[in-house]
């Protein structure tokens, strides 16, 4: 196990829902950003025009309202850009599409780090949405994202380069094996989750910090930290390719 003290320079966090990123690494987010400056990108992959029990609700309604909680919630953390792929809840794939555009948000954006939800877990269910999420996130950077013969559309017609990201690190694992120590971010990753209005309706924001508190006490007892947030690391180990194929 291991607690990371060198944040990258950018990271790109693609994740499924409006409000996922902020539960699953928020206050790395606003930890990062505050003290290293890294710039940091949201990818939303879905436009969670379902996440409602409100039979009055229309999808397209709640997809924009969803949207704007979104683009608060980020601003409210310091993040650079939030881009919007607007897929219906429920509908995510891990299809060529959608591989292109995450690839094309990779090498827009050339992250050092991807952060997405741990599609493996296989103790407890997860959202398919989630599964499917992770899953384009970790294939699109480890097996297109870098080579010139996919989607070299991209490069001939938009005037982006191949990117190779070193790693992954995947929130809601169930398998952690790095921390991040966020004692002094747990009130921001809370006050980023009550920007999702929509959400948090008969939530109490208090209660929700306590949660906050003991969930990363949780996880920070793992490393000796007071609070953490986990993570399971995948390398992509890229350079096993063949360094021809590569980008500089």
């Amino acid at each position: 196990m291991e607690i990371i003290t060198d944040p990258p320079r950018r990271m790109l966090v693609v994740t499924p829902h409006p409000d996922d990123a902020e539960g699953g690494c928020g206050a790395t987010i606003a930890k990062w950003v505050q003290e290293a400056g890294t710039e940091v990108v949201v990818l939303m992959c879905t436009n969670g025009d379902k996440g409602t029990s409100d039979r009055e609700m229309l999808p397209e309604d709640l997809a924009a309202i969803r949207e704007q909680e979104q683009r608060n919630a980020s601003a409210f953390l310091g993040v650079k850009d939030v881009v919007f792929l607007a897929y219906p809840d429920g509908t995510l794939e891990n299809s060529l599409e959608a591989r292109r555009q995450v690839v094309r948000e990779i090498r827009r954006h050339r992250p050092d780090i991807v952060f997405c939800i741990d599609p493996y877990r296989s103790v407890s269910h997860t959202h398919r949405d989630h599964r499917m999420s992770g899953q384009l996130a970790l294939d699109s950077a480890g097996s297109y994202a870098w080579s010139y013969l996919h989607f070299p559309e991209q490069i001939s017609d938009e005037g982006l380069l191949p990117h190779r990201v070193p790693e992954a690190f995947m929130w809601s694992t169930e398998k952690a094996d790095v921390y991040v120590d966020v004692d002094g971010y747990l009130e921001a990753k809370a006050d980023s989750l009550s920007a999702h209005v929509s959400q948090m309706r008969g939530r109490n924001p208090e209660h929700r910090l306590d949660r906050i508190k003991e969930g990363t006490a949780r996880q920070g007892e793992e490393v000796g930290l007071a609070h953490a947030e986990g993570f399971r690391r995948l390398r992509f180990n890229l350079d096993t390719l063949g360094w021809r194929y590569l980008n500089a």
